[in-house]
């Protein structure tokens, strides 16, 4: 009884040290309209203090860490985009992932219960041996390999609670596929975002139905009422008047090309 305390202490000392010193770099790659062939690639960051952690794009990383330098954004968006950033509190049990919608920052509770089924089956995996599970997410069935040479409970985007850290994931129709591609070096900071409003998902499918039935309202000049209250010129000061119903048309058809989210129960359907 004793030595099992003293080896789960070990555990517990090591996975607190060693986490709070590394950046796991996740590699993504998705299809962001399932009917085409076209493959998508984005690499992301996953770092972990004291029971919390924040996965999200390295560029979005590094400006947090400016914000938390200088209190000024310097990485928003004049659109509703959804990063994939998610933070994680593993004492609480809360998960939320982060939406912009015009250089405003919201957060949806994701209270969807990840049940892990752990296989026999293993491989290698960054050069560590990794073991097979299985979950169901977001309207999708998972296939993960997790390793217990990492003894973190953690893994990309929402995904947590195997006895040692994920380091491939993918849904069965391969579409998304979260793979740890790199262990490096930390200051041991999460830099958080800050001043996020919580949003439900009923609320979010309406923020993303109002940027989509006008993506351009935020630039294009006017205010609520329709009145011009600014202009846009060229260098030399020549104005220029920008074809916003051709810009919104464009904006649209990528949006419906392109929509596939990881949750496909929470998919929108855009006319």
């Amino acid at each position: 009884m004793i030595k099992q305390f003293i080896i789960s202490i070990t555990v517990f000392a090591f996975s607190f040290v060693f986490s709070q010193n590394k950046s796991f770099v996740y590699e993504l790659k998705f299809k962001p309209n399932p009917t085409k062939d076209s493959i998508a690639t984005e690499k992301f960051a996953l770092d972990i203090n004291d029971g919390k952690s924040m996965f999200r794009t390295l560029k979005d990383k590094e400006a947090d860490s400016t914000f938390h330098a200088t209190k000024r954004l310097s990485f928003m968006t004049t659109s509703f985009k959804d990063f994939k950033s998610v933070s994680k509190d593993l004492k609480t049990k809360e998960t939320k992932k982060f939406i912009n919608n015009f250089q405003k920052l919201f957060t949806v509770k994701i209270d969807e219960d990840l049940v892990w089924n752990i296989e026999k089956e293993t491989k290698e995996s960054l050069g560590m041996k990794a073991q097979k599970a299985t979950t169901s997410y977001g309207g999708r069935k998972w296939t993960a390999w997790f390793t217990n040479e990492i003894p973190l409970q953690e893994g990309p985007y929402v995904f947590y609670g195997l006895p040692g850290l994920i380091t491939e994931i993918n849904d069965t129709q391969n579409e998304y596929h979260f793979s740890l591609v790199q262990i490096k070096n930390s200051d041991g900071k999460l830099y958080e975002k800050e001043k996020a409003l919580p949003i439900s998902w009923k609320q979010y499918e309406k923020l993303a139905l109002a940027y989509y039935s006008d993506p351009t309202r935020e630039i294009n000049g006017k205010n609520a009422g329709g009145a011009v209250v600014m202009k846009w010129v060229d260098e030399e000061g020549n104005e220029l008047i920008p074809n916003f119903k051709e810009m919104n048309e464009s904006e649209q058809k990528i949006i419906r090309e392109n929509n596939n989210p990881i949750e496909l129960n929470h998919k929108i359907n855009y006319k």
